[in-house]
């Protein structure tokens, strides 16, 4: 007689109704764990995603500032009287005692500035004079025409191009400005910048960052292999402007193939358009995080479904064996216990991880500001030197009006430099100290300083009346409550044709004591009902994806509530938002207010 296998009279025991019960448990703990999964790892992209925007705008805002500050030495070098005039000689009919004046200045130009090559091109496109004339791979009497830098400056008044030089096979982006003679153009002076500070710079942070042109031609990242291969298929035409522009002489482009943790969450790559030069910057972010996310939420539900497990055989064995529930109720114990301090441990790794990850690149992109700011003041010094040389020869010709031309062009440089310095001595204040008296007038004043340069970009009008008046606030912490609020009005206002804010201040009452209240009005559309009553909640924004981590107004409001001061946002009565910052006034101010 054949003997039954144990799983098929468990089965039998179990009856038609109980199989079917257990399949749909089955069926519901895989679908649990799918969704549970699938959840945590959207959460783990849409965290990493939103701060890799946030460095991402850090690349972007320190690759525009690394190529603007040559914008201005074509222009102004062209100025020179002795650099038109060999430009109108053309190189035929130069006299060698002109170049080599020429040659001279554009090495010492090019020296002071820190570029790579500044040289000089007749009408015909043929290199006159250059800073490397005395150098194997010098420009003198090459023929640029075919670039469409020497083009676009000639008959469009300014140049820009980034590609291989044709002599040195080594990549820049290059800059042109033409250069007149008795009212008409004669030529072309180009500039020649390489940007492997910033890619080594880039490397360090440990970040995978790449800028890629108008093309999809990846020409700048922090990853050498990525470096001119093609996000996109190149069409023919394409193909064959490459070809008689010489952009990339001598390279291919192979198709770019991101690592399977991008093709797997496209959202950890993220964007953003330079549009002044055609150019898109992208930030691949760590995967890392998203793994660990999705690991930790596996392992959670493995020991939630043991739990689950235990659970139900713990009630079986209570039914059978009053004895056996004491054993199965302590094994219940432990397996919690277990479960609740691996949760607690892999959450702590993630946050100490995240941390870890963030200050390190924050510390990376401190080093990049500060490296940069002696180049920032060493344009306008070279600018001032050239200014001043080319006014003296001016002066010795007499010709008076365009000597103070030069002198408006260097009163500006100088302002700049103040600005400069002014902006970077706030900036590299740390203070967290108690309050003290603090001119409101002066702080709202430097904070329209701050965003002087993106209000007028935006063509906001702004109206400031505040009278003199000292609050007790800390003047830094005050300067960044001021500078993020007048940055949300100037947001509200984007894409209107007569963008407005208004800055206003009035007496008011704070617990009885003496205060001022600060109103930050705009003419936007308001405030949006949906977040109106969670506005000043971490996370919590109304701006369009990827340009804002709804932290600003948070971080206002427990910096105002830290020095006893109040935040609130109203709907302006003629339209648009109104912030109200209550300040409590200085003793000074009191002792004013009593006498």
């Amino acid at each position: 007689m054949a003997v039954p296998h144990p799983l098929a009279a468990r089965l039998r025991a179990v009856g038609p109704g109980g199989i079917l019960a257990l399949l749909l448990a089955a069926a519901g703990a895989l679908g649990l764990w799918v969704l549970a999964v699938g959840h945590a790892e959207r959460r783990a992209v849409d965290a990493v995603a939103a701060d890799a925007r946030h460095r991402l705008e850090i690349y972007a805002n320190n690759l525009d500032g690394a190529v603007e500050r040559f914008d201005y030495l074509p222009s102004v070098a062209a100025r020179d009287p002795a650099v038109s005039a060999l430009a109108a000689a053309g190189s035929g009919h130069a006299d060698p005692a002109a170049v080599d004046r020429v040659n001279r200045y554009l090495e010492a130009v090019n020296a002071s500035a820190g570029s790579a090559v500044l040289y000089l091109m007749d009408a015909e496109g043929r290199t006159v004079a250059a800073s490397n004339w005395n150098r194997p791979d010098s420009y003198v009497g090459i023929d640029f025409s075919y670039r469409p830098y020497f083009k676009d400056a000639r008959d469009q008044g300014v140049g820009r191009f980034y590609g291989v030089g044709t002599l040195t096979r080594l990549p820049g982006y290059f800059i042109a400005a033409p250069v007149e003679h008795d009212g008409r153009r004669v030529g072309v002076l180009a500039v020649k910048i390489v940007l492997d500070a910033l890619e080594d710079g880039w490397r360090t942070s440990h970040d995978a960052v790449l800028v890629s042109d108008r093309f999809g031609i990846v020409f700048l990242s922090s990853n050498p292999d990525w470096k001119f291969r093609a996000r996109r298929p190149l069409a023919a035409d394409t193909l064959k402007y490459l070809e008689e522009s010489r952009e990339y002489v001598g390279l291919a482009h192979p198709p770019l193939v991101l690592p399977r943790s991008l093709q797997a969450h496209p959202a950890l790559l993220v964007e953003r358009a330079l549009g002044r030069y055609g150019w898109t910057i992208a930030l691949a972010a760590d995967a890392h995080p998203v793994a660990q996310a999705a690991a930790t939420t596996r392992i959670g539900l493995a020991l939630l479904l043991l739990l689950a497990l235990a659970s139900g055989l713990y009630v079986r064995q209570r039914v059978k064996r009053q004895g056996e529930q004491r054993l199965a109720q302590a094994a219940l114990d432990r397996a919690y216990q277990d479960l609740e301090r691996q949760v607690e441990a892999r959450t702590a790794d993630l946050r100490d991880a995240q941390a870890e990850l963030v200050q390190a690149a924050k510390l990376a992109m401190i080093g990049q500001v500060a490296a940069g700011v002696t180049h920032e003041l060493n344009q306008p010094l070279t600018a001032l030197r050239a200014l001043a040389d080319n006014a003296r020869l001016l002066l010795d010709q007499g010709r008076q009006a365009e000597v103070s031309q030069n002198l408006s062009h260097i009163a500006g440089l100088v302002d700049r430099m103040a600005k400069i310095s002014s902006q970077l001595r706030n900036f590299s204040r740390r203070s967290e100290g108690p309050a003290q008296p603090v001119a409101l007038a002066a702080a709202v004043q430097e904070a329209l300083a701050l965003l002087d340069r993106r209000l007028k970009e935006a063509r906001v009008e702004v109206a400031v009346e505040v009278p003199e008046v000292t609050v007790a606030f800390d003047p830094v912490r005050l300067q960044q409550v001021l500078v993020n609020l007048i940055r949300n009005a100037e947001d509200a206002t984007a894409g209107l044709a007569h963008p407005r804010i208004a800055i206003t201040a009035t007496s008011a009452t704070l617990d009885e004591r003496p205060a001022v209240r600060v109103a930050v009005a705009d003419n936007g559309p308001g405030l949006d009902p949906a977040v109106r009553d969670r506005l000043f909640d971490p996370f919590v924004t109304t701006k369009p994806g990827g340009q804002g981590l709804g932290l600003g107004l948070a971080i206002s409001l427990a910096i105002t509530q830290e020095y006893g001061g109040q935040l609130e946002a109203r709907d302006g009565a003629d339209g648009g938002a109104v912030f109200l910052l209550t300040l409590p006034l200085a003793a000074v101010e009191h002792d004013d207010a009593s006498t």
